[in-house]
């Protein structure tokens, strides 16, 4: 038999590629680690891999790696021949330097990829908050009041990080003229792009759309990648199609979701933009997309029975009954 299709020869290479990295250093476990140390250790190791910025081809590399070598400290005949192999390995290094060498650039790169993290702005509930307020809502006494009572709130609070979730929160809630003063307290204590993001939505919500759109273009100039700075992109997107630049805005969109298509609010902003522009196939592939990663489905189904009535409205049956079927799928699922 040849001995690339040799059983044998396949084991001893795979335990080969195992060993080119310390599996135990790499999930944060002993060496004499128990079954559900290393199932712990390669799950906490899989968080890592979804969490860090990297291309979806590096990801899913790293998260096969991950699924082998669990399976195989797993199994206790594997791990003796991984051991051996991975001890020979060390031996050859000849000397306690060479290990702290290795030890050092173990931190170092874990180091490097935590500040990755941290950098990773996440969607919170206010993000789906994505169409713009009425230029009007100021205009009246009452709210220029109950504004300024806000801003008098807003201006005890010494921290950046708790305006900012008080200014989500109210997003969230609808309490829109106090997401605004909590976001502009947030963006005067700290200027980074949670701040920029929150603040541009929230000027959304009020209105002032190209004070909005400064704010999400400074946010996504300071973190420029989808990966890192997604709801801002998002964000600016719902800014551009509340400004009625349709185009821009599904380019942006689009963008998004070719970079990660599992990004929901990207899928909604997208059904969101194409349900205007009367893009039917568009908007039903996203709304239906949306759906399926999770986000907010009751809403979904409630766009899409709108959607239906605005195309017997304008005597597209066919699209009203595609439409149909999409929501009678939905409520299946």
């Amino acid at each position: 038999m040849p001995a690339e299709q040799d059983p044998a020869a396949k084991r001893a290479q795979f335990i080969r590629q195992l060993a080119t990295r310390d599996l135990y250093l790499w999930f944060g476990i002993p060496r004499d680690a128990t079954a559900d140390q290393i199932r712990e250790g390669a799950e906490r190791r899989r968080r890592t891999i979804s969490t860090t910025p990297m291309t979806q081809h590096q990801r899913s590399i790293e998260r096969a790696f991950c699924d082998q070598g669990e399976k195989a400290l797993l199994r206790a005949d594997v791990r003796r021949e991984y051991d051996a192999l991975l001890g020979r390995g060390s031996a050859a290094t000849g000397s306690t330097g060479a290990a702290a060498a290795q030890q050092k650039a173990i931190q170092e790169r874990e180091a490097r990829l935590r500040a990755a993290r941290e950098r990773i702005q996440h969607y919170g509930a206010d993000d789906l908050r994505m169409n713009a307020g009425s230029a009007t809502l100021l205009a009246t006494d009452e709210a220029q009041e109950e504004l300024a009572a806000q801003y008098r709130e807003a201006a005890g609070v010494k921290d950046a990080t708790q305006a900012l979730a008080t200014a989500r929160e109210a997003r969230a809630r609808g309490q829109l003229l106090r997401g605004l003063a909590f976001a502009e307290r947030a963006h005067k204590l700290a200027v980074n792009p949670a701040t920029l993001k929150t603040l541009g939505a929230a000027l959304r919500d009020t209105g002032d759309l190209a004070g909005s759109e400064q704010a999400l273009r400074a946010s996504v100039a300071q973190l420029d990648t989808i990966r890192e700075n997604a709801p801002a992109f998002t964000a600016l997107a719902a800014t551009l199609r509340a400004r009625g630049e349709l185009a821009a805005a599904e380019a942006l969109a689009r963008r998004i979701v070719g970079e990660e298509d599992e990004d929901a609010h990207g899928w909604r902003i997208l059904a969101l933009i194409a349900g205007q522009q009367e893009d039917i196939n568009t908007a039903l592939k996203a709304w239906e997309k949306t759906a399926d990663l999770g986000l907010d489905v009751p809403g979904v189904l409630a766009a899409l029975d709108a959607l239906r009535k605005d195309r017997l409205a304008r005597g597209d049956n066919y699209s009203a009954a595609e439409i149909e079927i999409r929501i009678a799928r939905l409520r299946l699922n």
